[in-house]
């Protein structure tokens, strides 16, 4: 029984590789998903540029959210050479004066602040994942370059009336997305407004 057993053994061993049929199956479903899969893969702009966009976008719900929560005033400021933005902490009385980047007070951000002091602050320029990000045509209220969050989670204008809403674009490469604020209630949505492959 022994023998027999072996020369089994070594029969299932000797039929254990690959036909020819299987292996140039396994080749043709790999070409098909690298034929599906590269157009999306090889887009580092567009995975880039996804990034930035969600990231602004948090950061204004974290700035919505934080106004709610301690009863004040939120901004986010977008900087007029589109390097990036800021969340900064206002008073009412703070509303209508301009933007300051020295003497401003930025939201404690102890997660994402690359290099920032833990500062909510985000510098395209110095944050390596986002080199090839530009920030677009800020209009928020007519021509302002900053939305700001009041102690009920709406928007408000420099005056501190209702706001008119507004959006930025996020750009990176060939794709472009725009990020909306609704007047009123603060509501942010994001659109792909570059009509690419993402």
């Amino acid at each position: 029984m022994r023998k027999n057993e072996f020369q089994a053994q070594v029969r299932r061993l000797a039929r254990s590789g690959w036909s020819l049929i299987e292996l140039l199956s396994v080749v043709v479903v790999l070409a098909i998903a690298a034929v599906i899969v590269i157009p999306y893969a090889a887009s580092g702009a567009s995975a880039a540029g996804q990034s930035a966009a969600r990231f602004l976008v948090t950061d204004m719900l974290a700035a919505q959210m934080d106004a709610v929560s301690t009863q004040g005033f939120r901004r986010v400021h977008f900087f007029a050479d589109g390097s990036g933005w800021g969340v900064v902490v206002l008073d009412s009385d703070e509303l209508d004066d301009p933007f300051n980047a020295l003497t401003a007070t930025y939201a404690e951000d102890a997660i994402e602040s690359q290099g920032q002091n833990q500062q909510s602050i985000v510098d395209f320029v110095q944050d390596s994942r986002f080199r090839d990000i530009t920030i677009l045509n800020p209009n928020f209220d007519n021509g302002e370059l900053d939305v700001t969050f009041d102690p009920i989670g709406g928007i408000v204008t420099n005056q501190g009336t209702p706001s008119l809403g507004g959006s930025v674009e996020i750009a990176s490469g060939e794709f472009t997305w725009e990020i909306a604020v609704a007047p009123l209630t603060g509501k942010v949505t994001v659109t792909n407004t570059s009509g690419g492959v993402q």
